[in-house]
């Protein structure tokens, strides 16, 4: 897969050959209404936030097309001219920020914004030059806190092109990314609706909120991301945790079980489940989800990542070394753990694998920079 970096926002642009994965499809998701009416928690019904217009076209950006972009005949030059239009008028100069969840126009307007608000700017553009543009979700590595036990499930929002072919390509797809760190070549992608993107967009502003202990307001945004896309599995995950917070327990299980209709085998729905029963007293059923987290615990490679790295930078290094090879047995071709294994290696003086370990990162790391990204030093 070639991959382009550009400026210091770290646009990515990547050939695919057929990545996409699955498209999307609504679910028939059966809740009660009571769940996301809001009484039970505040007391009081509980409107849902107003929706935004995520992809509309200000005239500016009308403009920004029609003036040199939206004329040209073929797709790819299309393509080209969007991006480098983009990069000479300083869409990314600016600083990624995370907390900034904007819509298309207001991102074109502020030249800044998250993974989100640069996706929605993006798509907005392309299809205003006649773009098959459309919104893909990546599921990224998860990532284990090793100490408070919980999986921290990351998920990042992209664009999917189709229809431009680049001049000695084979594909007629491409991914842009508008992200510090490219995605891992077997990420699972998925091409998502704009609805299920704007449940995204909604879930973000909650978060946003719930950082504030704005709870209402988190709510109302998760209220609106649900009547959105009531199939994105990750609002119902975040209602639960919600209805944790505010100490409603028997609202927060039916919120994860919502989850588990999605898909039963959810870990992030599964661990919310644990520690709301616990909390009503029910050792029993508890116990019995805690057991599926163990055992999809003891499964993930990214767990015993997650324990290596943090037995390295405690000076544990042969309990550093027994954990990254586990992970390894689990997943042989992630780059980031060889290069953990390769720097307990060197500092355990055992240079056979240390070269070894050396030659399978350099293999399994797509260039010379993500390398480098994934190199640790001895603390």
């Amino acid at each position: 897969m070639k991959w382009m970096r550009l400026s210091t926002i770290a646009l990515i642009a990547a050939l695919c050959s057929g990545c996409a994965g699955m498209v999307t499809t609504p679910v028939d998701v059966q809740y009660p209404e009571t769940l996301i009416d809001g009484r039970a928690a505040f007391g009081h019904s509980v409107p849902a936030a107003p929706e935004e217009d995520l992809l509309g076209v200000s005239p500016a950006m009308r403009e920004f097309i029609a003036e040199d972009v939206g004329h040209a005949q073929f797709a790819h030059s299309r393509f080209h001219r969007l991006m480098r239009k983009m990069v000479r008028e300083g869409f990314f100069i600016n600083q990624y920020d995370r907390a900034a969840t904007f819509s298309a126009a207001e991102t074109f307007d502020s030249k800044k914004g998250n993974c989100i608000a640069y996706t929605n700017m993006f798509i907005a553009l392309a299809r205003e030059a006649r773009l098959d543009a459309s919104y893909q979700l990546v599921h990224e590595a998860p990532r284990w806190e090793v100490e408070s036990g919980f999986l921290l499930r990351a998920n990042h929002v992209n664009v999917h092109i189709r229809g431009v072919r680049l001049p000695g390509e084979f594909s007629n797809e491409l991914s842009v990314d508008f992200n510090a760190v490219e995605p891992d070549d077997d990420s699972p992608r998925q091409i998502i609706s704009d609805a299920h993107a704007a449940s995204m967009f909604y879930a973000n502003l909650s978060v946003d909120h719930l950082h504030n202990e704005d709870y209402e307001q988190a709510f109302a945004y998760l209220k609106r991301a649900i009547q959105t896309a009531p199939e994105n599995i990750d609002v119902w995950n975040n209602l639960g945790a919600l209805y944790s917070i505010l100490e409603k327990d028997e609202l927060a299980e039916h919120a994860y079980q919502v989850a588990r209709s999605i898909n039963a085998r959810d870990k992030t729905a599964i661990s919310g489940l644990v520690k709301v029963l616990r909390k009503q007293g029910r050792e029993e059923e508890a116990e019995g989800y805690h057991r599926l987290v163990l055992r999809y615990r003891d499964r993930n490679p990214y767990y015993h990542y997650a324990v290596a790295e943090q037995a390295y930078r405690q000076a544990s290094y042969e309990e550093a070394l027994t954990a990254i090879n586990q992970a390894i047995r689990l997943k042989r071709n992630n780059a980031r753990f060889y290069a953990l294994q390769a720097a307990t290696a060197e500092v355990l003086g055992d240079t056979q694998l240390l070269a070894k370990s050396t030659r399978l990162q350099r293999k399994h790391a797509k260039d010379d920079d993500e390398a480098a990204l994934f190199t640790l030093g001895v603390p």
